[in-house]
Order: C-alpha cells, then sequence, then structure tokens
C-alpha cells in the first residue's frame, strides 16, 4: 500500500493530524510503521485504495500546502510503499466462517456464553460445517476453552438437555459470575440460562431486606443467591439432586451459609409444607464456608445428621399447628419453570396454615410462563385461576422476559396469592359446619 517516508519521527504526530482524512484506519492495525531502512524514519500508511497518482487530488484544509502531493513537495517527504500481512489471527469469527461456509448460509451471529463454554444452538443446514463453526468460534474467543452445541430440546423434569463437543475440552463444570455473585455448575448436569441476567436482577431487586423468600425451583441459585445477598432468607428447593449440590456449593462460594437453607424435593410438596408451616428445617443443610478446617468439619457432621431426613408431602386436608419454631411466613414464591410452572399453583389451594398467616400479609406470586401469540397472552389469568382452582382478587401484573423463538415470549406474572384460595380448605369446613347447624 502506499505509504508516506517521515524524515524525523518527532514529526510523525503533525503529519497524522494534517492527513488524517487519508490514513489507513483499520481495526487493530497499526497506520504507522518504523522505517526497515532508516531507525529515525516513520513510514505513514495512506488507505489501502489511494495511490501516488491520486495525491494530487486530495485537499488538505487549513493554510500552506493544498494537497497532499503538495505538502510532500512542499516539506521534503518521500512517497514508498509498505506492506502489512494480515493473517487469521486478524480476521474476526463472522468474516472467516463467511469465507469458510458455502455461499448462502446464514453465518451463525451469536451464543451463549457460560463460563468458559459456548453454547451454540445450530440449524440443521449448518450441522455439517459445526466441527468447523465450532473451532472458528474457539479460536476467535481466547477465553472460552470449550464448544458445543444443543442437540434437541428440553423434554425432561430437570431441564436438561443433550449436547455434543463441537471443539475444545470436554469439561462442563465451570464457573459464571452476575452482578457480584458467584455460580458454579456442570452445564451438562443442571439448568443455566445467562441471557436471563437481566431477569435475575430485576425480580431480586422488588424483594426488601428482611424479607423471607420462597424458591420452589431453585436451579443452582440465580435468584437464591442475589436475594440472600441483599439480605433476605431464602428457602431455595430443586429436585435435581446436581442442582441442589451446586446451590449448596454456590452458598459457600458466597458466603451465605444460613441465609439461602436449600431443599432437595419436589416442587408441590415444598411449597405445600412450606405454607402450611411445616417445613423441617431441621432437614436443610446449612452449608458454611468452606474456608477452614472447623467449618468443613462441622459441614460434615451436618450433612450427616441430616442424611435421613427428606422433605416428604404432608396431607394438606388440615392444618396440623405447627412448632413455634417453624412458625415462618415468607413474602414472596419464585416459580421459574415457564414450561410448567402454572401447572404447580394447585399446590397452594387450601394449603395455608390459618394459625401460621393470622395477621399476616400473603404473599406475593411470581410464577413464569410461555405464551404463544395474542390469544395465549390474553388467557394468561385464566391459566392461573384454572390451576390454583380459584379467582385472582386482580389482575396479574405482567413482564415480557424475552422473545424465546418467533411468536413466543417469556413472561412473569406477579400476583398477591387470594385468601379465598389459600384457605378454601378451612372455609369449606367452616362452611360445612354453618350448614349443619
Amino acid at each position: 500500500m502506499t505509504a508516506i517516508r517521515i524524515p524525523k519521527k518527532e514529526m510523525t504526530t503533525h503529519y497524522m493530524k494534517l492527513l488524517s482524512k487519508y490514513l489507513f484506519n483499520k481495526p487493530r492495525l497499526r497506520n504507522v510503521l518504523e522505517d526497515p531502512n532508516d531507525p529515525n524514519a516513520r513510514l505513514l500508511l495512506l488507505e489501502e485504495t489511494l495511490a501516488e497518482s491520486d495525491l494530487d487530488s486530495r485537499k488538505i484544509d487549513g493554510a500552506g500546502p493544498k494537497t497532499v502531493a503538495e505538502l510532500i513537495q512542499v516539506d521534503g517527504l518521500q512517497v514508498t510503499s509498505a506492506h502489512v500481512d494480515v493473517d487469521y489471527s486478524y480476521w474476526p469469527a463472522h468474516v472467516v466462517l463467511r469465507r469458510l461456509l458455502p455461499e448462502g448460509l446464514e453465518v451463525p451471529s451469536s451464543f451463549e456464553s457460560v463460563g468458559h463454554i459456548a453454547h451454540l444452538n445450530l440449524r440443521e443446514d449448518l450441522l455439517p460445517y459445526k466441527h468447523v463453526i465450532g473451532q472458528v468460534i474457539l479460536d476467535k474467543n481466547p477465553r472460552l476453552k470449550s464448544v458445543v452445541n444443543k442437540l434437541a430440546s428440553i423434554e425432561n423434569e430437570f431441564r436438561v438437555f443433550p449436547m455434543e463437543l463441537l471443539a475444545g475440552e470436554d469439561n462442563m463444570e465451570t464457573e459464571v459470575r452476575q452482578h457480584g455473585a458467584r455460580f458454579k455448575l456442570d452445564f451438562k448436569q443442571v439448568y443455566w440460562n445467562s441471557r436471563l441476567e437481566g431477569e435475575h436482577y430485576r425480580l431480586t431487586q422488588l424483594f426488601n431486606p428482611g424479607e423471607v423468600v420462597l424458591d420452589a425451583m431453585a436451579g443452582i441459585g440465580p435468584f437464591a443467591i442475589p436475594a440472600a445477598r441483599k439480605g433476605c432468607l431464602v428457602y431455595a428447593n430443586d429436585l435435581n439432586p446436581a442442582s441442589y449440590k451446586y446451590l449448596c456449593t454456590n452458598i459457600s462460594l458466597n458466603r451465605l451459609a444460613g441465609k439461602v437453607l436449600p431443599f432437595n424435593a419436589d416442587g408441590r410438596a415444598f411449597m405445600r409444607q412450606a405454607a402450611a408451616g411445616q417445613l423441617d428445617l431441621a432437614a436443610a443443610e446449612t452449608v458454611l464456608p468452606a474456608d477452614t478446617k472447623q467449618s468443613k468439619q462441622r459441614n460434615r457432621q451436618q450433612k450427616q445428621q441430616s442424611a435421613a431426613s427428606t422433605l416428604v408431602a404432608q396431607p394438606d386436608t388440615q392444618h396440623a399447628v405447627p412448632s413455634s419454631s417453624h412458625r415462618r411466613v415468607f413474602h414472596h414464591i419464585v416459580m421459574n419453570l415457564p414450561a410448567s410452572a402454572v401447572e404447580f399453583l394447585d399446590a397452594l389451594n387450601g394449603s395455608f396454615c390459618p394459625q401460621v398467616w393470622q395477621g399476616q400479609q400473603l404473599p406475593l406470586v411470581h410464577v413464569y410462563a410461555f405464551a404463544k401469540g395474542e390469544q395465549e397472552l390474553a388467557g394468561v389469568r385464566a391459566r392461573i385461576e384454572a390451576s390454583l382452582g380459584g379467582q385472582l382478587d386482580e389482575e396479574p401484573k405482567q413482564h415480557v422476559v424475552r422473545d424465546v423463538a418467533p411468536g413466543k415470549i417469556m413472561l412473569c406474572l406477579t400476583f398477591r396469592m387470594p385468601a379465598s384460595v389459600a384457605f378454601t380448605n378451612v372455609m369449606r369446613q367452616d362452611k360445612r359446619q354453618k350448614t349443619q347447624k
């Protein structure tokens, strides 16, 4: 390419200002090079499309020479040529893939980052080139160590999906940081979606310090951990044993022992017992910070003591008054299982113990759901009431979390638990007694 030789390197900045409109300007590439023939000189690179014959027509602003050619002549500069080597390391992934993939195929434009893992969801027409795509993404993102592709939709109760390794290390245990919190996880064994970071933050901002949060489908703790960091007490539950394991790990990593109490149980049983004031808090492992031998020993002892304890659903037809130590009301219920969380609302019907909740405000319920099209969106309240087995006191607040697919959105629906549903068994019993009289 065309270059102008500056005999004194001290004058380089001066000429760069004069010729700024015509300089070579590419990201991560220099437009000033050392002169291989003179250590005191510099080569100022011009636009790659500019030839020496073009310099007569390139005007310069200000007093003095009016064109680049005139400036070169007046100041005794020299037009020369220079070479800039641009190899594979320079080009971004989308440029490389555009050259490597057959014409007509759409280049993958984005991927989800989960710690050191890149998660792709390749279309069928790209599958023959999946390993090339994986390797290019790995090459162009130094912090990544593994690239995986989703093989099928989530179809199991633990919300994990089959995946294949396209490039890099076959190591799916990683760590993610969100808003100052640390989350360790095995991407093959637990559910995690980095695209929900904003939603994790939004919802936890609704919680006030000192409130109690019931997280019924807690996963590894994306809501529970930040809520506890904010000063809430969190009862966090997940059915997946692997999620429970990493939830306990993350409680320890974030030094939240005693602020997040983890459970490994069915979501319905968990919510019923919590509403009835019958959660066995002693069975919830109190995860201690694992930075001292003493705390590790205490952790082992508590694990042994609680190993035989399991959370078993209790009949909710009658509400036995729990011991005073277990009378803990809660202010929020989080149900982050959008494919089916609404169906779990039936667990709250008649589950609230009047003695526990006497004089207390019933909790806000934050339930996640998917909706396809305007018709499903309009019918959200009806879905909630059908599952609850009763009517809401007011219209639920709707927050659109994200677009999941064309015409399909993820929602968070928030409503106050209605007393007519919470205490329905007691109300039926009272009505029966009045009828008998």
